[in-house]
């Protein structure tokens, strides 16, 4: 693992950049990549404080206080994971700044990925709510290329991570319901933005998987699960919700435990574009 550097802002790195006499195209895009991670460390920051802040409501109060503690782990484990990819970003970036230009190097090719973009994650273990808890990490592969522009920017068999954001069994909650909800936070090392992916059971064994769009997905949260008439149709905060076809558990296993099996790949939708710099 990279050791973790103190965090230095933007300006100190253009410093070591001015320092030379010519900026490399690679070191150019180093600096807009650090950039934008430190971006990603400012917003999902503002995310945690907003969910730490207690405001988020709902009719039942167990829900809505389970669903927020949930929400504040994962999200204290992204800053976390954030903060040592932005150090990284940083880092490259002086070092790149710092070293002197080629005169006949090639110019790195950057094709951004757009929102939606599909991402079907392999899982490297089924993940369950007997053993995962929110904030935990978990790690997986891509299933499939990534193409874009005829470009290939991530292969299949790329590593991936994600994180835990609400691990409660079914019945656990106290409209009966329970739920096991992932999200793909990076790709090789790359921050990115997705949906959360949410599996919403009973203890009769019902079994109904969605996903949800949209920054930390708080208020949609609370929504599925403070639904004490089960409709499940509709969310708080403007995220988008939709079925996670072919993900749920049959119906008529009464089984309390929430799994998303390793079986079958996870599918994780982009949701802010992301510029990625192709490696040669």
């Amino acid at each position: 693992m990279h050791p973790m550097i103190p965090r230095l802002s933007l300006a100190a790195v253009l410093t070591f950049a001015v320092a030379c006499n010519h900026k490399s195209e690679a070191a150019i895009q180093a600096e807009e990549a650090a950039k934008s991670a430190e971006a990603k460390v400012a917003q999902l920051e503002q995310q945690l404080a907003e969910a730490k802040s207690g405001k988020a409501t709902g009719d039942d109060a167990e829900t809505v206080q389970h669903v927020t503690k949930s929400q504040v782990r994962a999200l204290e484990r992204q800053v976390a994971d954030a903060k040592k990819r932005a150090a990284v970003k940083q880092q490259e970036a002086i070092t790149l700044a710092q070293a002197p230009a080629a005169k006949e190097a090639p110019k790195p090719v950057v094709v951004e990925v757009p929102m939606g973009t599909k991402l079907e994650i392999s899982l490297a273990r089924d993940l369950t709510t007997e053993k995962d808890q929110a904030g935990d990490a978990w790690e997986g592969t891509l299933a499939s290329d990534v193409v874009q522009d005829g470009k290939l920017v991530w292969s299949a068999g790329t590593s991936a991570r994600g994180v835990v954001t609400q691990s409660a069994p079914a019945g656990r909650l106290s409209n009966g319901q329970g739920a096991l909800g992932i999200r793909l936070t990076e790709i090789a090392g790359v921050g990115i933005d997705t949906d959360t992916h949410v599996v919403v059971a009973t203890a009769r064994g019902e079994r109904n998987a969605k996903f949800i769009g949209g920054g930390a997905a708080l208020g949609a949260l609370i929504g599925i699960l403070a639904d004490k008439k089960n409709k499940n149709d509709h969310a708080l905060g403007g995220a988008a919700i939709g079925a996670a076809a072919g993900t749920a558990a049959a119906a008529g296993t009464a089984d309390t435990v929430i799994r998303i099996l390793a079986a079958k790949p996870v599918a994780f939708s982009l949701t802010a574009p992301e510029k990625v710099t192709l490696k040669k």
